[in-house]
């Protein structure tokens, strides 16, 4: 198969959505801390004692970023962990019958809010009530509250959709849940950088985040649970964590995700100007042929996903790749699976072409438009080559 010429040696990467690559201020952070991180922050010797104190900074830099009290934040293993945790513990709930065992959330949820809210209605002999996205639009308030039944025990959503960029209106929701007395639990791992969050003001009950989703290392991350809230822990062992989460902490990484949310303000700065590539960006698309997916609602900035009928979206993304373009299809956890992406087919449910034709382009802070100019040329090519081929 002849490949497209290359017009640069490097590499552009458009997959912010799946893994941002590390800023300077966290690989620094870490590198200093590397020769005293490798301790048991538990222990009580010299060494321990250097390794908390780099832990407890690293959760002052999480914690302040989102207006939280370091008290109310749980260190976890990454953004999944934190979701579990939240959706499984968040209530006290323990394993069987509850007088409130539905979950409510919505149709184009990542799997580790999806999964967890399963297992957890099915441990209580409940069920997973889904709200629908049409065409990426959100629930409104009213119809949020309309559909929090009586049977509802808890509400788990994201604040940003991680294929679409799609943002829901959680401070609304919010401000339902409270008044009904069911706890809300927010996944933001795609929401934190590119809006900006004080869970103070969110009046939410736990708020997820993911360290490699806004610059730092992965395998680190953090469940901010409010000081109201009831958490029943999910991994047993020790007392780390005020006994609510066991287990001895990746403290490098820790490192690396607290100096990436000291940063965030500046991520947030830059999000006018990303805005505004995306437009050009997506405007290039559309002339290619391609259909914008979740453009029906507020998106981020951060995210273009665009179908183009006749095309697969994976063949598309290793095309793409051969010449030197990272992007995807969907969500990364799902990469490699057959099924096309379940969010653009719960989006579009009369339009399954959608899904298995989907290419998702996204963006950083360090995204150029040089960057983009290049790949859109080179999918012009592997567009026109692709059609060729089918004639």
């Amino acid at each position: 198969m002849r490949r497209v010429t290359q017009v640069s040696a490097e590499r552009v990467y458009l997959d912010h959505h799946a893994a941002t690559p590390p800023i300077a201020a966290a690989l620094e952070a870490m590198e200093r801390a590397r020769a005293a991180a490798w301790a048991n922050p538990a222990s009580v010797h010299r060494e321990g004692r250097q390794a908390r104190a780099l832990l407890e900074r690293a959760r002052s830099q999480v914690a302040g970023a989102i207006g939280g009290q370091v008290s109310e934040l749980i260190l976890t293993a990454g953004g999944s962990e934190a979701c579990n945790l939240g959706v499984l513990g968040l209530g006290g709930n323990e394993s069987g019958e509850a007088e409130r065992p539905d979950v409510l959330t919505t149709a184009v949820e990542h799997p580790a809010v999806l999964r967890a809210a399963e297992r957890r209605a099915a441990a209580q002999g409940g069920r997973v009530v889904m709200l629908a996205v049409p065409e990426g639009r959100p629930p409104g308030e009213d119809e949020f509250e309309a559909a929090l039944g009586p049977r509802v025990g808890l509400c788990a959503l994201q604040w940003v959709n991680h294929e679409t960029g799609t943002v829901f209106p959680v401070e609304a929701y919010a401000r339902v849940c409270r008044q009904a007395g069911v706890p809300l639990v927010v996944d933001a791992t795609q929401a934190a950088g590119k809006v900006g969050i004080d869970v103070g003001a969110l009046g939410a009950d736990a708020l997820a985040l993911a360290s490699h989703k806004l610059g730092g290392p992965a395998g680190a991350g953090a469940l901010w649970v409010s000081r109201r809230s009831v958490l029943q822990p999910q991994l047993l062992g020790g007392g780390q964590e005020s006994g609510r989460r066991a287990g001895s902490p990746d403290v490098l990484s820790l490192v690396g995700f607290g100096a990436a949310c000291a940063e965030l303000a500046a991520r947030l700065a830059g999000q006018r100007r990303l805005s505004q590539l995306r437009e050009r960006v997506e405007g290039e698309l559309i002339r290619l042929g391609g259909v914008v997916n979740g453009a029906a609602g507020p998106r981020v900035a951060t995210v273009s996903n665009v179908s183009f009928r006749g095309q697969r979206g994976d063949e598309l993304v290793a095309a793409l790749d051969l010449e030197g373009v990272g992007a995807s299809s969907g969500a990364a956890c799902s990469s490699g699976l057959a099924e096309a992406s379940p969010v653009l087919r719960a989006m579009y449910p009369d339009q399954a072409w959608r899904a298995g034709a989907a290419l998702r382009l996204s963006f950083g802070p360090q995204t150029t438009e040089n960057e983009c100019k290049f790949a859109l040329r080179l999918l012009q090519q592997v567009l026109l080559r692709g059609a060729a081929g089918k004639s």
